[in-house]
């Protein structure tokens, strides 16, 4: 006979308490703030765009009339410090969230592998860069807006 109790399958993880639940809970996926600033910053350019296209990833935005895909990358979700890829910004659950930035920057790097496989230009930006640094974020993709018409 099965026992009614689940085992849980990965033993590094603790369930959250109801703060975090209800905190992740809250963690949006589209339409956030960066998403919107890209998007003002591509509507200033006068660059014509579509938002959330259907293609392997979820591109936050594909640049209408070229081959170029924007993906909007939260520094924390995304993995971008170190400390919070070797798990030193985390007192509870380290293992889990160390694992699950890993994996989400390793699935990142295989579907800018595909992507480009398929004759896509994929240009990653950090939600720091839109927000703080638009200038550059502008810059480079106006670089490859010209590459794309040479």
């Amino acid at each position: 006979m099965r026992s009614k109790t689940k085992k849980n399958k990965k033993p590094w993880f603790r369930k959250p308490s109801l703060a975090v639940s209800e905190r992740m809970r809250r963690v949006r996926s589209s339409n956030t703030r960066m998403e919107k600033a890209m998007e003002n910053l591509l509507k200033e350019q006068k660059i014509k765009y579509e938002k959330q296209v259907n293609l392997l990833g979820r591109p936050d935005f594909k640049i209408v009339g070229t081959n170029i895909l924007v993906f909007c990358d939260s520094s924390f979700w995304h993995g971008r410090r170190k400390k919070e890829i070797k798990g030193e910004a985390f007192k509870k659950n380290k293992e889990f969230w160390v694992n699950k930035l890993r994996e989400n920057r390793r699935r990142d790097t295989r579907i800018n592998r595909i992507l480009r496989k398929e004759g896509w230009r994929v240009l990653r930006f950090w939600d720091t860069d839109v927000l703080k640094f638009p200038g550059k974020v502008i810059k480079k993709l106006l670089r490859e807006l010209k590459k794309n018409e040479d």
